[in-house]
């Protein structure tokens, strides 16, 4: 009952306060499994939708909390390519930039399963018990985030050939790192 009568309130809520209509859902969905896991804790009357507004509040400040932290995250990342590629012996100026946009665009899970096997140094064959999947679905997934890693890097014209924004005469020599590189399979 209290379910029909404030979510189209908390929808609009979680609307108005957040940037995407699918964050907005995952705010109402949250809160709602806070009120299912509380739900002898909620007052009655006029009061519930109160409480359930000032949970929405806490899941949509936890959301902000997890975005900031994402962010700090693919900086961090960024700023690790940017090293990686400097003691690669690669091209920096711009290359290290357009890398690290190219990386930030990708999703979460491709970011990781590049991250795991660049700079964790996970082997191919021990990727899947990391990621929770066979070693084949693991394999797939490394196979599909190179590929979406490369037209991230195309989009930003920038030569995996030539390591390159095509800047650098010296680049014609360079070699990509190896988490840009297909496995023999």
């Amino acid at each position: 009952m209290i379910y029909d009568q404030a979510q189209p309130r908390l929808i609009r809520f979680a609307l108005r306060r957040v940037a995407t209509p699918e964050d907005a859902a995952d705010v109402v969905a949250e809160t709602f499994a806070i009120a299912w896991r509380k739900l002898d804790s909620i007052p009655d009357g006029d009061a519930a939708l109160v409480w359930l507004f000032a949970t929405g509040r806490n899941v949509i400040a936890n959301l902000r909390r997890r975005d900031a932290r994402r962010s700090e995250v693919v900086q961090r990342l960024s700023n690790e390519l940017v090293e990686a590629v400097r003691s690669s012996g690669l091209p920096q100026e711009g290359t290290a930039v357009v890398a690290g946009q190219a990386l930030s665009r990708l999703s979460d899970e491709d970011r990781d399963t590049l991250m795991l096997v660049a700079w964790d140094g996970v082997a191919v064959n021990q990727l899947g018990a990391v990621l929770g999947c066979s070693p084949t679905a693991a394999r797939v997934r490394l196979h599909r985030a190179r590929t979406r890693l490369k037209r991230a890097l195309a989009a930003e014209d920038f030569d995996l050939k030539h390591s390159s924004r095509n800047e650098h005469a010296q680049s014609q020599r360079a070699r990509p790192p190896e988490a840009f590189e297909e496995e023999p399979s």
